[in-house]
């Protein structure tokens, strides 16, 4: 009998070819959001607590930051392809992220591509942005969206599960997944870290490494 089998992705960066988040804070904040993003990269701070103090830092409405996540989003090409692979093999595919869902949502419905998702809630008040934690784990306070919560569901509803990931957020899932892709930070990470990975650019390599998955 098949093992159930399931792929959790990050978003930003990996599904987008830019890390969204990161583009709106370069456009929208001032420059202290990268000393705060050097404090998160160090492990000095968590992401909750770093996308707390660099989203306070924005200055806009959601419409705005909509037509600006318009005209710089671009998906990964291969990725529409992956989803109908993931259907065609009966692999679960969801989405995992630390992003913000007015633009996580908007670019899926954009792209028109039905993936489930997991990420944080914006929540706009007189040009200002902060945020909600609908998938926080309640037992630790370092992330907004708890991936690994996500895997250790799948896991113990039976499934084995494949992450796929570029960022620092994505290091606990890539931990504890059965098999990990990585690129970027992650990769770097991983290395660090001394824990097995498939190196991978586009979603196309994802999908030939999944081939012989079983």
């Amino acid at each position: 009998m098949t093992a159930k089998r399931a792929v959790l992705s990050d978003f930003d960066g990996t599904i987008t070819r830019v890390d969204v988040g990161e583009a709106i804070l370069e456009e929208f904040a001032p420059s202290q959001w990268r000393e705060i993003e050097e404090l998160y990269r160090a492990r000095k701070i968590g992401t909750r607590e770093s996308m707390a103090l660099q989203l306070a830092l924005v200055r806009a409405d959601r419409e705005e930051l909509l037509q600006f996540v318009d005209r710089i989003a671009v998906i990964d090409e291969t990725f529409r392809e992956f989803v109908e692979f993931c259907q065609a093999q009966g692999l679960v595919l969801e989405i995992v992220s630390e992003g913000l869902d007015f633009y996580v949502q908007y670019l899926l419905q954009k792209w028109d591509l039905q993936v489930p998702v997991r990420t944080n809630h914006a929540i706009f008040e007189e040009g200002r942005v902060r945020t909600d934690y609908p998938w926080a784990d309640a037992t630790c306070k370092l992330c907004g969206t708890c991936k690994l919560l996500r895997l250790f569901e799948l896991r113990t509803a039976g499934y084995r599960t494949a992450y796929v990931g570029n960022g620092h957020s994505d290091l606990c899932p890539a931990i504890e997944a059965d098999l990990v892709f990585a690129k970027s930070n992650l990769a770097d990470l991983c290395r660090t870290e001394q824990i097995d990975f498939i190196p991978f650019d586009r979603f196309s390599d994802v999908q030939r490494g999944l081939g012989a998955w079983a």
